[in-house]
C-alpha cells in the first residue's frame, strides 16, 4: 500500500510540474467554419488558424479561439477563451481528451459592449505525442440569428526568434521531478544527464 501511495504521489507531483511548465501552446492549422444566417447559408475554408491551448491543472485547460471572419458577409467574430473546460489527461501519453459536449457560456467586451459567446464544445483533444491539437465546437455570438460550427487541427508552434544556440559541455547535473538541482546523491525519482533514475 505503501508503495501504491507513493507512486500515486509521484504521478500527481509530475502531472501538476507538467501543467505548470508547459504554459500556453500555439497550433497553427486548416480550419473551417459555417453557418446559416437569416435565411443564408455561409461557409469558409481557412489554410491558417491559430488556437491556443493552455493548462490550468490536470483536469482542465483554456482554449482561445482566433478572431474569424466571413469574408463574403464581411462579419468578423472576435477572439475569445474558453475557459476551464474539462478533460482527461493520460499520464502515460501526457495527452489530453476533452469531454465531449461541454456547454460553453463566455463574455466579452466589444467597444464598450458585452458580448456572450455561448454554445456547445463538441470534442477537442491535444495528442503530445503528434503535438497536435484539434476541435470542434458550435457557438452563437451576441445577437447573432444563427450559430457557427468551427473545426479545427493544427500542429505546435515552436517559438521563433532564436537566431542561434552554442551548446558548451554540459555539466553533470541531477534534478528531482520538479526541476530542482539536488545532490547526486538524493533518493526517489531523479533526472541524471537526461536520464530517469530510480533511486
Amino acid at each position: 500500500m505503501k508503495r501504491f501511495l507513493t507512486i500515486l504521489a509521484v504521478l500527481v507531483a509530475y502531472s501538476c510540474a507538467f501543467a505548470q511548465q508547459q504554459g500556453p501552446m500555439y497550433f497553427d492549422g486548416a480550419s473551417s467554419f459555417s453557418g446559416v444566417f437569416m435565411g443564408m447559408e455561409a461557409s469558409q475554408e481557412n489554410p491558417c488558424d491559430t488556437v491556443v491551448f493552455e493548462l490550468k491543472s490536470t483536469t482542465t485547460g483554456d482554449i482561445t479561439m482566433p478572431a474569424i471572419t466571413f469574408n463574403t458577409m464581411k462579419l468578423t467574430i472576435p477572439s475569445f477563451t474558453i475557459h476551464g473546460a474539462t478533460f482527461d489527461f493520460d499520464y502515460t501519453t501526457l495527452s489530453a481528451t476533452f469531454h465531449a459536449e461541454q456547454a460553453i457560456d463566455e463574455t466579452i467586451v466589444v467597444d464598450d459592449a458585452e458580448k456572450k459567446i455561448s454554445g456547445t464544445l463538441h470534442e477537442a483533444a491535444y495528442n503530445h505525442e503528434e503535438r497536435s491539437f484539434s476541435l470542434k465546437l458550435t457557438y452563437t455570438y451576441g445577437k447573432m440569428p444563427g450559430s457557427i460550427t468551427y473545426v479545427f487541427k493544427g500542429a505546435y508552434i515552436k517559438p521563433d526568434g532564436i537566431e542561434s544556440i552554442t551548446a558548451g559541455q554540459a555539466e553533470s547535473t541531477t534534478f528531482n521531478l520538479f526541476g530542482q538541482r539536488v545532490t547526486d546523491n538524493a533518493h526517489g525519482i531523479v533526472i541524471r544527464n537526461g536520464r530517469k533514475i530510480i533511486r
